[in-house]
């Protein structure tokens, strides 16, 4: 943990922010101790990141733990594996309370990773990947069924981000995007085992849950911590530095998912966001 945590402190006295901070003012200093509640999908909780806790895929060096860590915060991490915006308000999961049971008034800190899942990014994903361009898997995705989710999902976003502020009014909330799995050359990245057909599909499908993370952020008026926007250098096919997975795992993580680095880039972004450079 220590080598994690030095990693965050040069990055943050190194890393000018590239989020789009939309409070309009910086979020206020955090007491040591203070609580600090962890929301979200796979990509909060780290699976394959050493170590793993409990059933829903959570490291304790993912994200959330490398934040409380840098921050001396109490962290209560309810990040799952396959979460939707449903299983943080209202919908239980793999026998746990929806996550938002674990905000309280005295929370003082909420980062939230979500939406990939209600719009089946990474299971249509998983899906295509290394089928033969022949099959032409996105095809045979039910494309209307997921359209219809992205145009769902600001406002299920923004229902979230409501029900979080009344819970923990006076709470820093933090929308962490997901790093971007396929890079701006995407088609001729041979990590991600996609045909080009369904690799542009995808990558579209990523970029509009960026757009929609950026613009539920600007109008709910949240800070983000942008890995996406960073990616340049950093993707599947990356040589090192490689903050997300392709169709193999490299080194750390689950395939197309975050890295052990990817990880520290969040944390840094988030810290970042928050004033801590």
């Amino acid at each position: 943990m220590g080598k994690l945590v030095n990693l965050i402190t040069l990055g943050c006295a190194l890393l000018t922010a590239s989020t789009a901070l939309s409070q309009s003012a910086p979020a206020a200093a955090l007491a040591r101790g203070a609580n600090y509640v962890a929301l979200g999908s796979s990509f909060a909780a780290g699976p394959g990141i050493p170590e793993p806790l409990g059933v829903c895929g959570r490291s304790d060096h993912n994200y959330p733990n490398l934040i409380a860590t840098a921050l001396d915060l109490n962290l209560i991490d309810v990040s799952c594996n396959g979460a939707t915006t449903d299983n943080i308000l209202d919908t239980p999961q793999n026998g746990a309370a929806p996550q938002i049971d674990a905000i309280g008034p005295d929370t003082a800190l909420v980062t939230v990773t979500i939406g990939g899942n209600d719009i089946n990014y990474t299971s249509s994903t998983f899906a295509c990947a290394g089928t033969a361009p022949s099959e032409r898997c996105t095809a045979n995705l039910d494309q209307a069924a997921i359209s219809a989710a992205v145009n769902q999902l600001p406002a299920k976003l923004g229902a979230t981000f409501d029900a979080i502020k009344a819970r923990a009014p006076q709470a820093t909330i933090v929308l962490v995007a997901y790093p971007r799995v396929f890079p701006e050359d995407a088609a001729n990245c041979s990590e991600l085992e996609l045909s080009a057909e369904d690799t542009n599909y995808l990558a579209t499908l990523g970029q509009q849950l960026e757009d929609t993370f950026v613009s539920t952020a600007a109008n709910h008026q949240i800070l983000i911590a942008d890995a996406y926007v960073r990616a340049a250098g950093h993707g599947p096919c990356a040589a090192a530095e490689r903050w997300v997975n392709g169709n193999a795992v490299a080194d750390t993580g689950i395939r197309y998912h975050p890295t052990a680095e990817g990880h520290i880039e969040m944390a840094r972004l988030v810290l970042t966001a928050m004033g801590h450079n």
